[in-house]
């Protein structure tokens, strides 16, 4: 598989929130990418945590892993991270309200399961379009669920600051799960909201078909999203996983 992670902070915040790991484990690549909140250093300080807690944890499992489900690895994992932040959100006042979205992903041979808790997300990218894995939980998914607006007016929405859950916020957390095939030609996405707000789904799918690589898709992405006066830190991993799988 051909994989890369980068991250910027952007042109108009003071430090980059978002962190994320990425790296090989088995025969696949496991990824995870986490967007902090809390203010100042704490958002950081939550989406470091997160992201390396559920790094460790879903790379010794899978590794030590005799036919046990996935998903339910990942699942614990996130566990894991919740965990890690919300005792430090407990220990002082000061990281009150502490948090982070997270999605991640592990893709092996055939298949690709995902978990997210929050707004980051996972796109599949195919000739024929792209296809948002991950749910948003978010105030606006619940009024476009409600069909209260649209998708495109959720773009610019006032309420789509906010999440309706997040990674170290509460002291259990519930973990979305998706499963699905790896075919030939795919290309995934994991992204922060950063890299959304800026650039349509559109743009997306254009960006990772043309480019040959996963680094170029990568930092192609980042351009485009700064161009277009991104305002949020953006973050992008991007798997293009061989024919028939890693």
């Amino acid at each position: 598989m051909s994989f890369c992670g980068q991250s910027d902070k952007g042109r108009y915040r003071a430090e980059n929130q978002d962190s994320f790991e990425l790296g090989t484990v088995r025969d696949g690549v496991l990824a995870v990418l986490c967007d902090g909140m809390g203010g100042e250093a704490h958002g950081l300080l939550a989406s470091d945590l997160a992201a390396g807690r559920f790094f460790a944890f879903a790379r010794a499992a899978l590794e030590a892993s005799e036919g046990e489900d996935t998903a339910d690895i990942l699942c614990q994992a996130t566990d894991a991270a919740n965990r890690k932040v919300y005792r430090f959100a407990s220990q002082a006042e000061e990281y009150a309200g502490m948090g982070t979205t997270l999605v991640a992903g592990y893709l092996e041979k055939d298949t690709a399961v995902f978990v997210n808790v929050g707004d980051s997300r996972a796109y599949r990218v195919a000739k024929d379009g792209i296809v948002q894995i991950t749910k948003d939980h978010s105030r606006v998914q619940e009024m476009i669920d409600r069909g209260e607006i649209t998708q495109a007016q959720s773009r610019n929405h006032p309420a789509r600051k906010f999440i309706t859950r997040a990674v170290g916020s509460e002291r259990f957390v519930k973990t979305d799960v998706f499963t699905v095939p790896i075919r030939e030609g795919d290309r995934f996405l994991l992204c922060s909201d950063g890299l959304t707000k800026a650039l349509e789904d559109a743009e997306l799918h254009r960006v990772l078909l043309a480019e040959d690589s996963a680094e170029a898709a990568c930092g192609t992405l980042i351009r485009e999203a700064l161009e277009s006066e991104a305002r949020d830190n953006v973050t992008v991993v991007v798997i293009y996983p061989k024919k028939g799988g890693a």
